[in-house]
């Protein structure tokens, strides 16, 4: 059991790191020679692109820090740049476009973030939206509609009809091969990893790869001088078996956290080409 003294200055050690912004990402690691720069040059190395993954774990508040300095970094070098971002589906781009315009109301907008991405807390994307509506930066919905996602999961997609499939973009829901299955079961640690459901998953997860994938394709068509940021969680920007594969010959930068199955030690130029390295924990203290 800790003293009274020692609880005390527990506290404190925390809040003054705390209010001294230990939990920003201020390195990471170039995966093609394994060295350590900062987030400047990784800016720097990244803004020739015109697609750039800066992935995340949805509840980690650094990584969403560390993607609005890179949206602010490529601004700064006198790029267009726009946000693809996972957390909303293709049916609340017109709420999107009003909110960079300035014409949709802060309570509208919470509103349709919230229909859309209902685990995490505006307040964690915040800064990023209001930088986006400030600076009219346009956002871009990129994620499939969730009814047909959660039917896939369940179901396969074997189970969609015809009228599932108008809803998405060609070749969204052709069969998915063993072979992504077997990277999917050898890179996420899962139970049930040989069952009919585990399947399903893989079939749901590449179904979004691959909607997010012609959501920003077609974007790219249309405004092919623009940088896209794309915001979504790590196993989707990581080039195999995530978005990236399913791109075609647009070239695309990825920094990624770690995440399951890809850490410092396992991570290659397959994956990503920069891996962000982790804000110190407060949890370490305790």
């Amino acid at each position: 059991m800790r003293s009274p003294l020692t609880s005390i200055t527990l506290t404190i050690l925390i809040l003054s790191l705390l209010l001294t912004g230990c939990s920003s990402i201020t390195q990471a690691m170039r995966v093609e020679d394994r060295v350590m720069v900062d987030v400047r040059t990784m800016i720097d190395a990244v803004s020739a692109v015109p697609l750039v993954f800066v992935g995340e774990r949805h509840d980690a508040a650094a990584h969403h820090t560390l993607q609005l300095e890179v949206i602010k970094g490529l601004q700064a070098k006198g790029k267009s740049v726009a946000i693809g971002m996972e957390m909303f589906e293709e049916s609340s781009q017109k709420v999107l476009d009003g909110w960079s315009a300035g014409t949709v109301t802060t309570n509208e907008f919470v509103t349709v973030y919230q229909s859309n991405w209902r685990n995490i807390p505006y307040q964690f994307y915040g800064e990023i939206f209001s930088y986006a509506r400030v600076n009219r930066i346009p956002i871009i919905a990129l994620n499939a509609p969730r009814e047909i996602v959660m039917k896939v999961s369940r179901q396969g997609l074997s189970s969609l009809n015809t009228a599932d499939k108008r809803l998405l973009p060609p070749g969204a829901a052709d069969e998915v091969g063993d072979d992504y299955v077997d990277f999917i079961r050898s890179s996420y640690w899962s139970h049930g990893r040989d069952s009919d459901n585990f399947r399903y998953i893989c079939e749901a997860q590449m179904l979004r790869n691959r909607v997010m994938a012609s959501r920003i394709r077609a974007y790219h068509h249309l405004h092919p001088d623009c940088v896209m940021v794309i915001i979504a969680g790590g196993g989707h920007v990581r080039e195999k078996g995530g978005i990236p594969a399913e791109l075609g010959t647009i070239p695309f930068k990825i920094i990624i956290p770690p995440i399951p199955g890809l850490t410092a030690a396992s991570i290659s130029t397959e994956d990503a080409q920069y891996l962000l390295e982790e804000p110190f924990s407060l949890l370490d203290l305790l």
